[in-house]
């Protein structure tokens, strides 16, 4: 394990983490930044798809930090997830044409953090 791949592990595992209690608590402040708003029953499916994956996630990523037989395996994770993420909300924007403050940060988060897990694979790798 190296020190750079455990510490893109740890961060993201962290930042699924906080988002995922972010949107557990209040799904309606977190999303209605992008205008997303919902019923009841929808603030409970916010809540137990988008909050429970995040916290799923994130708890999986610290635990591939601190396991070598899941290191490599974590970054993958990181790298693939936060790929498809970005490249989906990149569709999203060209389809669209709509973009927000939230997307620029987000495509930050989303794109440094496949870049930094495949940097941290390559290392791995050598």
């Amino acid at each position: 394990m190296n020190t750079f791949g455990k510490w893109v592990l740890v961060l993201a595992g962290l930042g699924f983490l906080g988002f995922g209690v972010a949107i557990v608590i209040d799904p309606a402040v977190v999303l209605g930044a992008v205008g997303i708003s919902g019923t009841p029953a929808g603030l409970v499916e916010l809540r137990a798809f988008y909050g429970g994956l995040e916290l799923g996630f994130g708890a999986f990523l610290l635990a591939c930090a601190w396991r070598r037989e899941w290191f490599r395996a974590g970054l993958w994770l990181v790298a693939l997830s936060n790929g498809g993420i970005a490249a989906a909300r990149l569709l999203g924007i060209a389809t669209s044409g709509e973009f927000t403050g939230f997307f620029a940060g987000a495509l930050v988060w989303e794109l440094g953090f496949t870049l930094a897990a495949v940097l941290a694979l390559r290392a791995k790798s050598r």
